[in-house]
């Protein structure tokens, strides 16, 4: 029996059975008083009987029809002092006893029927874990609290296309099992469980002392590690997003705050992020910003802006790179910089690249840019076999020179080196120049700098930027040594001041793009460039004194530290 309809059957038989009782008893005193068992008032008897039996068990139905035909039959002879000798009273009792043994079977199979739909829809059934539906019936603590906790395993992707759905159902299996053993010792916290690899955890805080510290910690065990399913060594990490509601809040609401949580989790990179209204806020932005860009490129909201790059020392102009600038509906304006890691996430990157090659190659196709070199950006998470043969097929098809032509590859890698090698050779194969962000080299794999012949190493703004402090100059210094030591030469990006340039050049940098030689540019029908009005308003505000922009305070919660960022008290 599970807990709802055990639950209801509390609150039906303690009223229940003193009240058929008195039913019976009251009945067998109307019989009495109008004559004995002939008065038809005696089959009101079968009232109790038949209650009696759609709510309780067989044997009790049927030993409450036993006592109702007893009463119906010698006590009332007994009280009435009646002559009747014969058995029919017996009869009565067979006939009482059949009613209510079938009542009671029926309606304990629809009971049964009941229960098990309701355990249906309250539970998982590959794992027979509660599932999401069964948390509406979960109480907030009248003097805690309570965590909602939801948890996303970041698997292979491939994993069900390449072993199949069985041994996938093993993997959740697997899973489903680990974690509720590790939940065991936590009376207090319920995992539930939703589609594929995702699920809630149920925290409820008795006391202001209780925290999350011990339950994250254990369920740490789960994250970067290799479990063994069928013998198969599986990779699994996790994602978690949790928010605390009060006495009086909204379960339907805190499962919305933590699913905002985990989301954040997954844009932002973090592993465990706690839920605040600054975070709404910031993933409310996301999702808008995914759901307008197809309609902006469409509308031409999106345009492309070309910013020169210059020989160090010299100083000449040797190309431009092309870079994305989109102006939403509200008037704001984006750089890529600020919406590409968003679309990363979604299906609107393949249009992004689309848009920018077609830009590249109206760009080269203009007279007035004959034999000119140019760079465009191109998402790691971009970087597939479609999107370079795509890329490859388009160039060559409005016969560009290659040599011209140098793709930049920013973001982290989605895929395996070895693929990410085959496509970035197939560029080089065609004669396209490749360079490198150094900050998603360092947050992908060296060794492709090493196994690709990559031409040149972009070094990032973010970096440039701290040029005046140690740290930062001796960064630039060991990048440009370790391009040296491999044959590659290097871009400087965000140089906005003389000291910049000649700290790069001092530091043997080779090529130099920012603010300080231009600011980006749009270019007319004709091909001819004007400056970006956008970029010179930006220029003058760097002029000025730099204000504090304040991002949303995101709580996140590490292993070191995870008792300093939860907290059960009011926030």
């Amino acid at each position: 029996m599970n807990s709802i309809e055990s639950a209801r059957q509390k609150s039906v038989l303690p009223f229940l059975i003193p009240a058929t009782l008195i039913f019976a008893v009251a009945v067998t005193y109307l019989v009495y008083a109008t004559g004995g068992t002939p008065s038809i008032y005696a089959n009101l008897i079968l009232i109790p009987i038949v209650l009696t039996a759609l709510f309780s068990p067989v044997l009790y139905s049927a030993f409450f029809a036993v006592l109702s035909g007893l009463a119906m039959g010698p006590l009332i002879i007994y009280l009435t002092d009646s002559d009747d000798k014969s058995l029919t009273w017996i009869i009565r009792v067979l006939i009482y006893v059949s009613v209510a043994i079938v009542i009671s079977v029926i309606s304990s199979r629809s009971r049964q029927r009941e229960r098990h739909f309701e355990y249906i829809a309250t539970h998982d059934p590959l794992t027979d874990l509660p599932n999401f539906n069964s948390i509406s019936s979960v109480k907030i603590p009248s003097s805690g609290a309570m965590s909602i906790l939801m948890l996303s395993f970041n698997e292979d992707s491939d994993i069900q296309g390449l072993f199949g759905s069985d041994f996938y159902s093993s993997i959740v299996k697997k899973i489903s099992e680990e974690l509720n053993n590790l939940l065991s010792s936590y009376p207090n916290a319920t995992l539930c469980k939703a589609n594929d690899l995702n699920y809630a955890i149920i925290v409820q805080h008795y006391s202001s002392e209780e925290s999350l510290e011990s339950i994250l910690a254990a369920i740490s065990n789960l994250n970067g590690v290799t479990v063994s399913v069928d013998g198969i060594p599986v990779y699994v990490s996790y994602r978690i997003g949790f928010t605390v509601i009060r006495p009086g809040g909204n379960i339907s609401e805190g499962m919305r705050q933590a699913n905002i949580a985990l989301r954040y989790s997954f844009l932002e990179d973090q592993q465990i992020s706690r839920y605040t209204d600054a975070m709404r806020d910031y993933y409310k932005g996301t999702v808008s910003i995914a759901s307008e860009f197809s309609s902006a490129i469409s509308k031409g909201m999106v345009q492309a802006s070309y910013q020169t790059i210059h020989e160090a020392v010299t100083h000449e102009p040797i190309g431009v790179e092309i870079l994305a600038k989109w102006i939403r509906d509200d008037g704001t304006r984006m750089t890529a910089e600020e919406f590409v890691p968003i679309l990363e996430k979604t299906s609107c990157l393949q249009k992004l690249t689309i848009f920018m090659t077609e830009e590249a190659i109206r760009y080269a196709q203009l007279p007035v840019n004959k034999g000119k070199k140019f760079s465009i950006n191109f998402s790691a998470a971009e970087l597939n076999e479609r999107s370079v043969m795509e890329f490859v097929r388009s160039v060559e098809s409005f016969k560009i020179d290659t040599d011209r032509i140098m793709v930049e590859i920013t973001g982290a890698f989605s895929e395996d080196n070895y693929l990410v090698r085959d496509n970035l050779m197939f560029l080089k194969k065609h004669g396209i120049h490749i360079a490198i962000d150094y900050l998603s080299a360092v947050s992908s794999s060296f060794v492709l700098i090493s196994d690709v012949p990559i031409d040149i190493i972009k070094i990032n703004r973010s970096i440039t930027a701290h040029i005046g402090q140690e740290r930062g100059a001796a960064m630039i210094r060991s990048i440009v040594d370790y391009a040296k030591a491999n044959g590659l030469r290097t871009v400087a990006e965000g140089i906005e001041n003389e000291s910049q340039v000649r700290f790069c050049e001092e530091a043997g940098v080779t090529f130099l793009q920012g603010y300080y030689f231009s600011v980006p540019q749009l270019m007319s029908a004709d091909g001819s460039l004007s400056p970006d009005t956008d970029a010179k308003r930006d220029l003058e505000k760097k002029k000025e004194p730099e204000k504090v922009v304040s991002r949303p305070n995101i709580s996140i919660v590490k292993h070191s530290d995870i008792e300093d960022s939860f907290d059960t008290d009011e926030e």
